[in-house]
This record gives structure tokens, C-alpha cells and sequence, in this order.
């Protein structure tokens, strides 16, 4: 198995820009990344829910009309704009969720998300919006999100992943969140042998994507420094699941189809990354609270997940909902970093319902 990939050029020099930040600095400054919806904003979005239940409608068949926010679309632009040009997280605090029916609040952050994005798949099932939360220990066919392990560092395949928080549990839990541009950075400056590798193409498991059954495996790059900006993407479970996790569908296929394993150099880079965005002041760790929406830029950010426990009471279940968001206006990629990344700039029409056929007149019609 061959690759086709040529590598984009190679940023060499440490970048300075709003993207490249320290935890320990945010959380210094919530100002900078944290905002609180007004009682207004409260207002727009339970008018909204009330007027434009979905009923049996998928969420993503709901006419774009119906979703919009007046008020608060001048703020979501800004909240798009800090996303992409600024340090790429944003924590929208007093979503309303005491009270609230799963499916009203479902419909809400739906329109909330809607607002910045346009909602992108996250899986082969054509997924729009996942429940995240324990649904038994960790095995080879449960993805990692439905059991309470950690989550390392990682991005996902998309321009931005959002969480809303439904419930906490009992113990751990917390969301940690680090500048891939920083951790870059730091490459550079201790081992600026290993960045070429990071440009070069890797093997990526594609399997539970939507084309997954069609292309199981697809080289990509990790980096894309394009337009002086600097994207990157993180997937540490691609080569477990691809290697050796136990699971037979997930296994390499033998001899000549078997995707190349990444060189030291690549391994050694990403190891180093991984180890540097753990360091202390680099990532910033936030318990979220019911209500609280996270929107993270994944071309610059990184994000992680403490284990958690759940208690034995319905307040001490850890729940979130998760959405992938397009940014239609969002930044060019390298064709090689772009493989793979999930975005799409319209959501699908629902399929227009038969119409019954009218039945000939029968002798009687007219008596």
C-alpha cells in the first residue's frame, strides 16, 4: 500500500499568534474565552424551542428558517471569528437546562450551534448530535466516549467539536484543553529534527468514518501551515484500533494491503507532543457545570477528559451532548492535512413523503 501524498511546506520557526497560548495563563483570564448568555439570549432560545419542537423530525431536517437566532447571530459571529482567529476555545456558560425536556434542549443547542457552523456527521451512522456518557466499561466495539476512562490529548475530525453539559459526575471528569500551536512551538524549540516527519504522510484508520466500508485506511498529514496559519490534528486511537486491540474487523489486512507503519521520527514527534501538552501551565483544565457550552477549534486546540465516576443518583450522571460543526468560512488546508476532515457546508433535505394515488370513482361515488 502506497501514498500518493505530497507534503505542503514545513513551518520552521515558532509561531506568535493569538492561537499559541498557556493554561495556566487563561485560566488566569476567563474573560478571554468565557462568556454568559444574557436573560435575552435565555429568552430567544426557549421562544425558539417552544415554537419549532422537531417532533419525530431529525434535527438536521429542520428548515434553517426555523432556527434562526436574531439576537444572538450577531454574537455567534463574533464567537466564530475568536474561534478561528483568536485562542480557539470558547466556554458559553447558562444554556438552560433545569426543566428542560432532552428534546427542547437538543433543539436549543442545536440552534445555538447552528449560529457558528453548519452541523457535520460524526460517524458512518451519519450521527449529528452524540449523547456522551457511560454506557458500560471499555471494550473493543464501544467507542471510548460512551465509557468513563481518560481521554488523551487528541483532536477530532472536523473544524470544530462542541459539548453542551447535561449532568456531572459524581467524581473527575474535567475537560482539558491545550494549544496545539504552543505544543508546536515547543517542539521546535527542543527537537526541531522531528517536525519534518509531521508533514509526511501517516496511515490513518478510517473505518467507522462514513466512507469507512469504501476506504478503510487513507494517508494524511498531520500539519497543514497554510495561509500563516497553523493546523493541526491529533487521533491517538487510530493505530490501536488498526493494529491490535482484539478486535478482528479492526486488524490490518496482511502482506502488500497492510498500511506502512509510522517511521521514528513521526513517532517520536507525536510522543513528545503528547508529553508536552501534559507539562504543568500548558493545558487548561474547566469542570463543566449543566449549562455550560464548549466550542473548540480542532485545527488549534487539543482536548482531553479525566476518568470520571458516576454515582447512584440521576445528579451524579455524567452527560453531555456533542456536536462537529463546518465553518463555511473557515480556513484553507493543505490537500494532504485535508484527507479526512469532515466538513460539510449544507445539511441534507429530508426526502419528499409519497403522495397517496387518488382511487378511480367507484359506481356509487356520486349517490
Amino acid at each position: 500500500m502506497k501514498s500518493d501524498l505530497t507534503a505542503g511546506p514545513v513551518l520552521r520557526a515558532p509561531l506568535d499568534s493569538p492561537a499559541a497560548w498557556h493554561g495556566d495563563r487563561m485560566a488566569s483570564r476567563p474573560g478571554d474565552w468565557q462568556v454568559r448568555l444574557t436573560d435575552q439570549d435565555v429568552d430567544e432560545l426557549t421562544a425558539l424551542a417552544a415554537r419549532s419542537a422537531a417532533g419525530s423530525r431529525p434535527l438536521h431536517h429542520i428548515p434553517a428558517e426555523d432556527l434562526r437566532l436574531p439576537r444572538l447571530a450577531a454574537k455567534a459571529a463574533d464567537w466564530r471569528r475568536h474561534l478561528e482567529d483568536g485562542p480557539g476555545v470558547l466556554l458559553v456558560r447558562g444554556m438552560p437546562v433545569a426543566g428542560q425536556s432532552q428534546e427542547r434542549l437538543a433543539l436549543m443547542y442545536w440552534a445555538l450551534s447552528c449560529a457558528i457552523g453548519v452541523p457535520t456527521p460524526q460517524d458512518k451512522r451519519e450521527l449529528y448530535l452524540a449523547h456522551v456518557r457511560e454506557d458500560g466499561p471499555a471494550r473493543p466495539d464501544r467507542f471510548a466516549y460512551q465509557t468513563n476512562v481518560e481521554l488523551p490529548f487528541h483532536t477530532d475530525w472536523c473544524d470544530i467539536v462542541s459539548l453542551l453539559c447535561v449532568g456531572r459526575s459524581r467524581t473527575g471528569g474535567a475537560s482539558r484543553v491545550a494549544s496545539s500551536v504552543t505544543v508546536y512551538n515547543e517542539l521546535l524549540r527542543r527537537r526541531p529534527d522531528l517536525v519534518d516527519g509531521l508533514y509526511e504522510p501517516f496511515w490513518m484508520n478510517n473505518k467507522d468514518e462514513t466512507d469507512g466500508d469504501r476506504v478503510p485506511y487513507y494517508a494524511a498529514s498531520h500539519i497543514s501551515w497554510l495561509d500563516g496559519k497553523l493546523s493541526f490534528r491529533r487521533r491517538p486511537s487510530w493505530r490501536r484500533r488498526a493494529a491490535a486491540n482484539g478486535q478482528s474487523a479492526y486488524l490490518q489486512p496482511a502482506g502488500d494491503q497492510a498500511p506502512p507503519e509510522p517511521s521514528r521520527q513521526q513517532l517520536d514527534a507525536l510522543e513528545l507532543m503528547d508529553a508536552i501538552a501534559g507539562e504543568p501551565g500548558i493545558a487548561l483544565s474547566m469542570d463543566l457545570v449543566p449549562g455550560d457550552v464548549q466550542y473548540v477549534n480542532n485545527h488549534t486546540v487539543l482536548h482531553a477528559r479525566d476518568g470520571f465516576e458516576n454515582g447512584t443518583g440521576p445528579d451524579e450522571q455524567r452527560h453531555l451532548m456533542r456536536m462537529w460543526l463546518t465553518v463555511p468560512d473557515g480556513r484553507r488546508l493543505s490537500d494532504a492535512y485535508a484527507r479526512g476532515i469532515a466538513r460539510q457546508y449544507t445539511l441534507p433535505q429530508p426526502q419528499p413523503q409519497p403522495q397517496p394515488q387518488p382511487q378511480p370513482a367507484g359506481p356509487h361515488a356520486h349517490a
